[in-house]
C-alpha cells in the first residue's frame, strides 16, 4: 500500500475512533444529566403548536413545571392536558399571551414567578412566517414579523433577566432558523428576523459571561410545522427531508443539559449556511438554477401564519 493511501486510512481511522469517542462521552453526560431538569420551572412561548407543543411534551417527560404562553386558551389547556398525559402529576400553568403586547409579557413573567417562585428556563419560541415578494408586501406584514420574531424575544428576555441574574442561574432559549444563516427568497422580513436573533444570542452570550446564566441559540432547518404547511412540497422537491418538531424538541433540551451555546438541526440546512458564509456566490447560483423558482414563489406567497 502507498504511503499517501495508507496515511489517509490512518487519519480516517482516527477522525472516526474520535467521534465515536465524542458519542459515547455525549451519552454518558446526558444519562448523568437525566435528572437534571425534574422540578426547573420552564417557561414556553409559542408553546400551542409546533416546536412549543412539542417543548413542552418533552420537559415534562423529564419532570420540569411548565408554563404555557400562547394567544389560545383552548389550544393551551389543551396541550397542558397532554402534558398530563404523559407524566401524571406534572405541574403546569397556563397564561394566555400575545407576546407583541408589554401588558401581556410583563405579565406572563410575573405570573410563572408568582406561581412557581422564580423561572430557571425561558424558551422564546413564538414566531410566525408570512411569504411573499418584498416589494408585494404590506407594511403590517414586515412590521408584524419583526415584532414577533424578533422585538417579542428581546423584550421577554429583559424582563426574565433580571431575576435570573440576582439567583445567578437561568436558561435564555432562543429559537432562530437555518434560514438566519442562508436567507430565503420570498421571505426576507422572516430570514431578517432569524439573522438578528443569532446577533441578539451571540451578543448576549458574551455579555452573560460570569452571571450562571447561560443562552443557547437554536438553528432548526425545515421542519414539518404547521406554520410552514403550504411549502411542504416544494422544500421536498429540493431534497430536504422535513425535520418532525419532536427532534427539535429533543435536541433543544439535549443542548441546555450539555450546556451547548448553538445547536444546529438538519445537516443540508446547516451545511448550506456555511457555505453561505464563505462562497455566497455558490448559494446564489443554488438559488438560482436547482429552486424551482416559480412552484417556490407561488408556494411562498400563501403561506400565512394563522
Amino acid at each position: 500500500m502507498k504511503r499517501p493511501l495508507r496515511n489517509l486510512l490512518t487519519l480516517a481511522g482516527l477522525a472516526g475512533g474520535a467521534w465515536g469517542l465524542s458519542r459515547l462521552a455525549r451519552i454518558a453526560r446526558l444519562d448523568a444529566a437525566q435528572d437534571a431538569l425534574a422540578g426547573q420551572v420552564v417557561v414556553i412561548t409559542g408553546a400551542s403548536r409546533g416546536f412549543g407543543r412539542a417543548m413542552a411534551h418533552e420537559f415534562a417527560v423529564r419532570g420540569a413545571r411548565i408554563v404555557l404562553a400562547a394567544r389560545s386558551v383552548d389550544q393551551l389547556t389543551a396541550v397542558a392536558g397532554e402534558c398530563e398525559r404523559i407524566r401524571p402529576g406534572v405541574e403546569t400553568l397556563v397564561v394566555p399571551a400575545d407576546v407583541t403586547v408589554e401588558a401581556d409579557r410583563q405579565n406572563l413573567i410575573d405570573e410563572a414567578i408568582r406561581h412557581f417562585g422564580h423561572i430557571d428556563v425561558l424558551v422564546n419560541n413564538a414566531g410566525i412566517i408570512q411569504g411573499g415578494a418584498l416589494h408585494e408586501m404590506g407594511r403590517d406584514f414586515v412590521r408584524d414579523t419583526l415584532e414577533v420574531n424578533l422585538m417579542a424575544m428581546m423584550r421577554l428576555t429583559q424582563i426574565a433577566l433580571p431575576a435570573m441574574v440576582e439567583r445567578g442561574s437561568g436558561q435564555i432559549v432562543i429559537m432562530s432558523s437555518a434560514s438566519g444563516r442562508h436567507a430565503m427568497p420570498f421571505f426576507i422580513p422572516y430570514s431578517t428576523s432569524k439573522y438578528g436573533l443569532i446577533g441578539f444570542s451571540e451578543g448576549l452570550c458574551r455579555e452573560l459571561v460570569g452571571t450562571g446564566v447561560r443562552v443557547l441559540l437554536v438553528t432548526p432547518g425545515y421542519a414539518e410545522t404547521d406554520i410552514v404547511a403550504s411549502m411542504k412540497p416544494v422544500y421536498e422537491r429540493m431534497g430536504f427531508r422535513m425535520i418532525p418538531p419532536e427532534r427539535v424538541a429533543r435536541m433543544t433540551v439535549e443542548g441546555i443539559l450539555l450546556g451547548r451555546a448553538e445547536v444546529k438541526i438538519g445537516f443540508i440546512e446547516a451545511a448550506g449556511g456555511i457555505v453561505n458564509q464563505i462562497a455566497p456566490g455558490l448559494a446564489d447560483l443554488y438559488w438560482r438554477f436547482v429552486v424551482p423558482r416559480r412552484a417556490f414563489r407561488e408556494a411562498a406567497r400563501a403561506q400565512r401564519t394563522e
